[in-house]
């Protein structure tokens, strides 16, 4: 570089800008901020998925993240600004918790827009003064980035691209009313307002504030891409920065340690509390108490174990009757039972119709070659097993009749995980939702999992599994 001249660094640097988002950013801060950037992976790794939802490869995107680590700085301010410098005619949605911080970060991309950098990297894109407000910025090629709050009215308005910037603030952690706000607005609103349903891209980048707030209940829905970024990371992870670059990041590894390093956290935990900690800068909100599960409990295996050290194939359906919005789901967890210990190989967790849930269980169980089905002798199940009796075709299935709570069952399992003899896959799509609701138990909204689960040890305990599974093997 030291050998170009001024003009050819400068072409060469508006073409990274053009081309490069990670350089975007970097030189965006410089000239909104007036100084460098202290450059991480982390920024690589946001600046990279936030790419592939644009061009529709994520096209539901969930990051999540601690405060303070240039989410607000890359997705509502510099990326609108981007893509409208590849498209003017986009049109973006941008929401935030409060009309006043959405109309910040429009400001911010209003300023990057009319820089001198800006103007240069992107030459064929131009605002337009006739349109020009606190919520809308548009180009002359009839793009736009819209601000708008959540909760805030979309009626008429729609975009290619929404992004959701922190839905609730951190001081609304623990109340109820604005996170189901939250919840309610995306479902009636957000959904609805994207002008090509097939192509249009979501994104909602935040800090985790509970268990229940909207990052988690669109994770549990299973369909959404996610980079989860803890401050200290809590399992060993692989992260993709690039498309042909990965980061390994070890358990106990801090995200940016120039910016937060070991002082600061012990500072955070002492002022914040562990469950505020836990949850905005670690992404593990924790039940409001006790949990019959501890994460320090949890194994996991790389392999499931060979065929020759199976005993047994064994799923454990949690069925319902309802497919409501604030229904139960169904489940099928599949297990491979090797001596004590009880391999975790799959979790199906869909809302269906009796109809398709019989389908549902034939399915499962010819996927797997499961040795043998439980369902739980209650409800929808007992009219399940009958179903499949009077066909004819029930040897396979066993129904068990629960006995005591919930709460009582769960936690008389609770030794096989502290044993360690209950092992989870290191990686899995349905792996973090589970392990939200297995560690928030009891003091979760949904409970259908551990149900499932606990079905298939508390069977495990009477011995009859294995003889069951014999059986059903020689019919």
């Amino acid at each position: 570089m030291t050998d170009l001249n001024p003009m050819a660094f400068a072409l060469m640097t508006r073409g990274l800008a053009h081309e490069d988002f990670t350089f975007f950013v970097f030189r965006a801060f410089r000239e909104l901020h007036g100084r460098s950037l202290v450059p991480n992976w982390h920024i690589a790794t946001i600046a990279h998925h936030l790419v592939k939802s644009t061009l529709g490869d994520e096209r539901r995107l969930i990051i999540t993240m601690p405060p303070r680590s240039l989410k607000s700085f890359m997705a509502s301010v510099c990326l609108p600004a981007w893509i409208l410098g590849h498209n003017p005619r986009e049109k973006i949605v941008c929401a935030s918790y409060g009309q006043k911080l959405s109309e910040e970060f429009a400001f911010e991309t209003r300023r990057l827009m009319q820089t001198t950098f800006y103007r240069s990297v992107f030459p064929n894109t131009h605002l337009n003064p006739k349109k020009s407000s606190l919520e809308v910025l548009a180009t002359t090629r009839g793009g736009q980035r819209r601000a708008t709050s959540v909760g805030g009215s979309l009626t008429g308005l729609g975009g290619n691209l929404i992004i959701i910037d922190d839905p609730i603030k951190a001081s609304d952690a623990h109340s109820e009313v604005a996170r189901e706000n939250a919840i309610q607005w995306y479902g009636a609103t957000v959904a609805s307002r994207l002008d090509d349903p097939k192509k249009g891209r979501i994104i909602v980048i935040a800090q985790r504030l509970h268990m229940e707030d909207l990052p988690g209940q669109l994770l549990a829905q299973g369909r959404w891409q996610h980079l989860d970024l803890p401050l200290i990371e809590w399992k060993d992870r692989e992260i993709e920065i690039g498309p042909t670059r990965i980061v390994s990041r070890p358990a106990g590894h801090i995200l940016h340690e120039e910016r937060i390093d070991e002082e600061e956290i012990s500072r955070l935990r002492s002022e914040m509390g562990e469950r505020d900690f836990e949850a905005q800068y670690n992404q593990r909100p924790l039940p409001p108490g006790g949990a019959l599960f501890k994460g320090s409990w949890l194994q996991r295996y790389d392999e499931r174990p060979q065929s020759h050290q199976v005993e047994g194939i064994f799923q454990s359906w949690d069925t319902a009757y309802s497919t409501g919005e604030h229904n139960d789901y169904s489940v099928c967890s599949t297990w491979a039972l090797s001596g004590k210990r009880c391999f975790l190989l799959d979790i199906f967790r869909e809302k269906l119709e009796f109809a398709e849930l019989e389908k549902a269980v034939q399915h499962q169980r010819e996927k797997w070659k499961a040795n043998l089905v439980i369902v739980e002798k209650a409800g929808s199940g007992i009219s399940l097993y009958q179903n499949i009796k009077h066909e004819g075709r029930n040897h396979w299935l066993v129904n068990i009749s629960p006995a005591g709570s919930k709460q009582d069952r769960a936690s008389q399992q609770s030794p096989k995980f502290e044993r360690g003899e209950v092992l989870l896959p290191h990686d899995a799509p349905w792996l973090r939702t589970f392990e939200d609701e297995l560690l928030g138990f009891p003091h979760v909204k949904h409970d259908d999992q551990v149900d499932s689960m606990v079905q298939f040890l508390a069977a495990l305990d009477t011995g009859e599994l294995l003889r069951r599974a014999e059986h059903a093997n020689r019919l």
